[in-house]
């Protein structure tokens, strides 16, 4: 048996490490993650998930090329008409494709030259991962992207098993409430969270 080559501390300091390089409101939430991985956005309905999903696909629009894998609503809907121009999304048009690809598809979308850089899947109950062992090894196959992982949430917590084993397994864990996106991974900014939208997070953060 052939041993893969073991790293020297050396190696490790000297590796390229690609980060966003988040200034502003987004720096103060989630400091400088990891572009490549995958991480977990999980929130209950109706704490502004759908709208985060999409001021992270304009943000992540400012650094590559981003592709919304639309489980959920579909790849039209009057919802999702709204949050893009709302939110402004057609000014990144150039960079943001919209799918609803079964993994096999995506697959083979992602070794396409010029392929997405970004990844975001909403949600992780709506698609066809059924074990962590899958998710690692999908990611695996496609390294220098990004996948996040969009999961339902029961309060604090992931809904289901697999939700809560994503959770363990993301470099970046972002849980939504009350109109505010938290970080709980391993990178945070001062604030450590954003404001999804203003008056609703005071409305809700008023009496808690």
């Amino acid at each position: 048996m052939k041993l893969k080559r073991a790293l020297t501390l050396q190696n490790i300091v000297d590796a390229v490490v690609k980060v966003f390089d988040f200034t502003g409101e987004w720096r103060d939430a989630f400091g400088t993650p990891e572009r490549t991985g995958v991480w977990y956005v999980f929130g209950d309905s109706g704490s502004g998930k759908t709208s985060f999903i999409l001021m992270l696909i304009k943000c992540f629009a400012e650094f590559g090329k981003v592709l919304f894998v639309s489980y959920e609503e579909g790849e039209v809907s009057a919802s999702l008409q709204s949050g893009i121009k709302r939110l402004g999304l057609l000014e990144k048009k150039q960079n943001v494709l919209v799918s609803t690809d079964n993994l096999e598809e995506l697959s083979v979308r992602l070794v396409r030259r010029k392929s997405p850089d970004f990844v975001i899947i909403d949600s992780l109950e709506y698609s066809e991962f059924v074990s962590i062992k899958q998710i690692k090894s999908f990611a695996d196959q496609h390294p220098g992207k990004l996948f996040v992982i969009i999961g339902q949430a029961t309060g604090k917590k992931p809904r289901t098993a697999l939700g809560e084993s994503v959770l363990f397994f993301a470099k970046q864990k972002i849980f939504v409430e009350g109109y505010r996106a938290y970080s709980r991974g391993r990178s945070m900014g001062e604030k450590g969270y954003i404001t999804i939208w203003e008056k609703g997070a005071d409305d809700y953060w008023e009496y808690k």
